[in-house]
């Protein structure tokens, strides 16, 4: 029972950590969209 809870807590963390390092990359993306957009560059026509 313990090792399913631990495993099941180590889970949990991978999943939040997964969370927070996607929604970094959300982040990172809409800055760098925001900067094309800036230089001209529609970032949606982009291939």
């Amino acid at each position: 029972m313990k090792a399913e809870q631990a495993k099941m807590k180590t889970m949990e963390q991978e999943i939040l950590s997964e969370r927070q390092r996607a929604e970094a990359e959300r982040q990172r993306a809409e800055k760098l969209a925001q900067r094309l957009l800036e230089m001209g560059v529609n970032p949606s026509e982009i291939n």
